[in-house]
């Protein structure tokens, strides 16, 4: 007999695997149409499944952010990675030389000690690690926070043996407004300020094979600009609810849920899940609602503590009448937080049947 999703114990993270296919299917194309890479960042899903899914759909490689999500990627079998943040400190460095034997490995630099860093390590060892100078895309992160000073640490970079100067990378902020005219403003700005960025390395004689851009909010935009050779999109596998709120993506594109239970119900406006912050992941976003009921959209969990998450019926809404042992599922507000707490993905086909279980191999690999 197939496993149906009423058989599994709760809380449980769920992917509905056609909406997953949906959503990779919809960035191949906006990569596609561009004529550019896509190198999807897999801090979203921690899962090999998925990551092959992507290469499926046309990824040229992947993106992670920490090292310890490359060594879980390759230890996968993937061997083309960009490790998309200022990785920095010997101990860091020594794990990545038993990995550059299995695969292609590519960092950020943001700043002269980052260089000489990784420089003064590889070199010694008679390594050569590829680098993009990190801009500013406008996410006020890491970055460097002008044109000149991203050419001078560009030339650094150039000059230092054991690191290759392989272009820029810059990562925008859309996630400030739910104008769809603004977010494709922000987005092709993010393309054009990289691009810039990538001329005037050329105008120095620099190389900048790479110019890479995008978020999910952005990447559709950014993919346009003339010059971008590669996005690097993560959320859009799962979408999530801020990306709904942001309009990026509907309701029914949210590929990953939560499936709860209805645990107390202790007066008529209030019902309690097994889903709290240890379940969903600890960002409201100052909404003061912690996920959206996939089946009543109009009722959010209005408070989050560790184990318990609180729906507090809003007067003039009609009331759900559900009983203890009830189950309903969950959109979180960040898809990426929520994988990130959980052991396992339970994929299912859409019609409540258990298809696979995907490890989350990049679990708590945050360093």
């Amino acid at each position: 007999m197939p496993e149906l999703l009423g058989d599994l114990d709760t809380p449980v993270p769920l992917v509905d695997v056609r909406a997953l296919e949906e959503n990779l299917s919809s960035m191949e194309k906006v990569t596609r149409d561009a004529g550019i890479a896509h190198r999807p960042h897999t801090k979203t899903h921690k899962t090999r499944e998925i990551a092959e899914r992507q290469i499926a759909h046309g990824a040229s490689g992947l993106t992670v952010a920490k090292v310890g999500e490359a060594e879980a990627m390759v230890d996968a079998g993937f061997d083309d990675l960009f490790l998309a943040y200022p990785i920095i400190g010997d101990v860091k460095y020594e794990r990545m030389l038993p990995l550059m034997q299995r695969a292609k490995l590519r960092i950020a630099v943001d700043s002269v000690a980052g260089a000489e860093a990784a420089s003064r390590f590889f070199a010694a060892r008679g390594e050569r690690l590829e680098v993009l100078v990190e801009f500013d895309g406008g996410a006020g992160r890491s970055g460097t926070q002008s044109a000149a000073e991203a050419v001078a640490l560009a030339e650094l970079v150039a000059d230092l043996p054991g690191i290759e100067l392989m272009g820029v990378m810059s990562y925008g902020n859309a996630y400030g407004t739910t104008d769809l005219e603004l977010q494709a403003r922000i987005g092709t700005r993010e393309g054009t300020d990289a691009v810039d960025v990538a001329r005037a390395f050329a105008d120095a004689g620099l190389p900048s094979p790479v110019v890479s851009v995008g978020s999910t909010p952005t990447s559709k935009y950014a993919a346009r600009v003339d010059g971008v050779t590669e996005i690097r999109a993560g959320v859009y596998a799962f979408n999530d609810l801020k990306q709904h709120t942001l309009g990026v993506a509907p309701l029914e594109r949210c590929a990953l849920t939560v499936l709860a239970t209805v645990v107390s119900h202790p007066r008529p406006d209030r019902y309690v899940l097994d889903a709290g912050i240890k379940t969903l992941a600890g960002e409201d976003y100052g909404w003061g609602t912690w996920g959206r009921i996939w089946e009543r959209p109009d009722l959010v969990i209005t408070v989050a503590t560790e184990e318990h998450g609180i729906i507090a019926v809003p007067p003039g809404v009609e009331d759900p009448g559900w009983v203890v042992g009830h189950r309903v599922r969950i959109i979180p507000n960040h898809a990426c937080g929520c994988a990130n707490m959980h052991d396992e993905l339970v994929a299912f086909d859409g019609d409540e049947t258990v298809v696979e279980r995907w490890r989350v191999i990049g679990r708590g690999r945050v360093r």
